[in-house]
C-alpha cells in the first residue's frame, strides 16, 4: 500500500467515523462567523517581509495574488477579526424530527473580539455534548477562534479546540462533496432550492468596515438558518431522522422567524419556508 492509499484510507475511515457519531448525536451546535479586516495588521506583517533590495516598489506587489476584485490589498485569516458568531442548538427527536432549542448571536459594537468569543465557548460549554456543525468552519472559523484564544489567553472548549481528526466536530461541507470541490455555502443553497446568503461575501467585507452591526448579525443568522435546514436534509438523506421535508424547512424556518421578528431582511429570504405570517411578524 502507498503512502497516498494509506492516506485516502485514513480519511475515509475519519469520514466514517464522524458519520457514525453524527448518527448517533441527539443534539447539534450549528454556528457561523463574520469577521472584520485588519488591513493594519496585515500591512505591518507585509511591511516586514518585503524584499528591501525592492526599495522604492510598492511592497504589496510582493505577494503574488495579493489583490482582491475590488483592487484591495488581500487581508489574510490571520487579520480577520471575529465580529459576529450566530450559534443554534437541534434536537433529534425521538419521533424522528428535528426541533430548534435556541438560536444565540453574539457581536461587536457591544462586545469586543474576546468577549464574543468567551460569549461562544460558554454557550458550548453550556450545551453539553452537542456537536457543534459549521460549512467550511475548518478552514478558517476554527483557526481562528484557537487564534484568539492564544492571542487573549483562555481556554476554548474541547469540541473546539481539538483537532478535527478527534471526531469533535462536523464539518458540513466536507461531509457533503466527498472529494468533489468545495462549494461556497451560497451555491448549494441555490442548488438545494433553499434561502441564499443576504450579502455577497465583498458586501460583507464592506459592511463590517462600515460598522453596520445589525446587517452583519442578520447576514449571520441567515446563514446559521440554512446550515441547520441542509443539516436536518443530511439527516433525513442518511436515515438518521424520518420525516416529511418539507415539514422540516418549516418547523426551523418558523423556529428562527419567532426568534427574530426584528429581522426584515432574514424574514424575506425565509419567505415561502415558514408558517409564520411574516407580514404581522415585521
Amino acid at each position: 500500500m502507498t503512502d497516498l492509499d494509506l492516506l485516502e484510507a485514513r480519511l475515509q475511515a475519519d469520514a466514517s467515523a464522524i458519520l457514525d457519531r453524527a448518527r448517533k448525536s441527539q443534539r447539534f451546535l450549528v454556528f457561523d462567523i463574520e469577521y472584520q479586516y485588519d488591513r493594519d495588521g496585515q500591512r505591518r506583517a507585509d511591511r516586514h517581509a518585503a524584499d528591501p533590495r525592492r526599495a522604492g516598489s510598492n511592497h504589496s506587489d510582493d505577494r503574488a495574488g495579493s489583490a482582491n476584485e475590488k483592487g484591495k490589498p488581500e487581508v489574510k485569516w490571520p487579520f480577520h477579526r471575529i465580529g459576529c458568531i450566530s450559534a443554534m442548538t437541534l434536537a433529534v427527536e425521538p419521533a424522528g424530527g428535528i426541533d430548534v432549542e435556541t438560536l444565540e448571536t453574539w457581536s461587536r459594537p457591544e462586545m469586543t473580539e474576546a468577549d464574543v468569543v468567551r460569549g461562544f465557548a460558554t454557550f458550548v460549554e453550556g450545551s453539553g455534548e452537542a456537536m457543534p456543525v459549521t460549512w467550511g468552519g475548518e478552514f478558517k472559523d476554527i483557526p481562528a477562534l484557537l487564534a484568539i484564544a492564544m492571542r487573549e489567553g483562555f481556554a476554548l472548549p474541547a469540541s473546539l479546540s481539538d483537532g478535527h481528526w478527534t471526531r469533535a466536530r462536523l464539518d458540513l461541507c466536507d461531509q457533503l462533496r466527498s472529494k468533489a470541490k468545495p462549494p461556497h455555502l451560497n451555491e448549494y443553497a441555490h442548488a438545494q432550492g433553499l434561502p441564499a446568503k443576504l450579502m455577497a461575501p465583498w458586501e460583507l467585507g464592506e459592511a463590517a468596515e462600515r460598522g453596520k452591526w445589525t446587517a452583519i448579525r442578520e447576514h449571520c443568522e441567515g446563514d446559521v438558518t440554512v446550515t441547520a435546514m441542509l443539516l436536518a436534509r443530511w439527516l433525513l438523506a442518511t436515515g438518521v431522522i424520518r420525516a416529511e421535508r418539507a415539514a422540516i424547512d418549516t418547523r426551523i424556518v418558523t423556529a428562527v422567524a419567532t426568534a427574530r421578528p426584528y429581522r426584515p431582511a432574514l424574514l424575506r429570504a425565509l419567505a415561502g419556508f415558514t408558517s409564520v405570517p411574516l407580514a404581522v411578524a415585521a
